[in-house]
């Protein structure tokens, strides 16, 4: 059996910029779902892509999602109290690279969507889940959002993914 030993470096000091490489280097070893996040504002739909959620809880539903605390989007959420998690299918990169770029103001310019409980769902995706926001929590330069499932709804298509910084799908 060949066993290889780990490199890196010691996180329990102030943090570096090699630091933030290295961390970012390893968490990309671990597979995770693209989705976008998705509420209404008084200047209309507005959504980001994000790959920090997760299931939280079975009773209640509840699902974790972790979003940078200077997020545009996050205090929309936070204002609105109501979101939707879009999982995007394999087909959909296109979208992930637009709600992670450019004006948040400007994401939804031609992307099919509908309103389902007062949020935005785009169209095409592998499921989605309307959320209520039960409670935040600092996480560093991220806020941690606990939620409510209030509606599941299921769609076709397999799951876009990120792996070591690029997308990929489940063969």
């Amino acid at each position: 059996m060949h066993s290889t030993v780990p490199r890196g470096h010691h996180l329990d000091g102030p943090s570096t910029p090699q630091a933030h490489r290295d961390l970012r280097s390893l968490m990309g070893e671990l597979p995770a779902g693209v989705t976008v996040l998705t509420t209404m504002s008084p200047e209309g739909p507005v959504g980001m892509t994000t790959s920090a959620v997760t299931s939280l809880s079975m009773n209640p539903p509840m699902i974790l999602a972790c979003l940078t605390s200077t997020s545009a989007t996050l205090a929309r959420i936070l204002s609105h109290r109501t979101f939707a998690v879009n999982i995007l299918t394999d087909a959909m990169e296109d979208t992930s690279d637009r709600f992670a770029n450019g004006p948040v103001l400007e994401r939804f310019a031609a992307v099919p969507h509908h309103l389902v409980d007062g949020v935005p769902l785009l169209d095409g995706t592998a499921g989605a889940a309307i959320c209520h926001v039960a409670a935040t929590h600092p996480g560093g330069d991220h806020t941690i959002l606990t939620a409510t499932v209030t509606r599941t709804l299921h769609g076709d298509g397999s799951p876009l993914l990120r792996h070591r910084a690029a997308y990929r799908r489940i063969r």
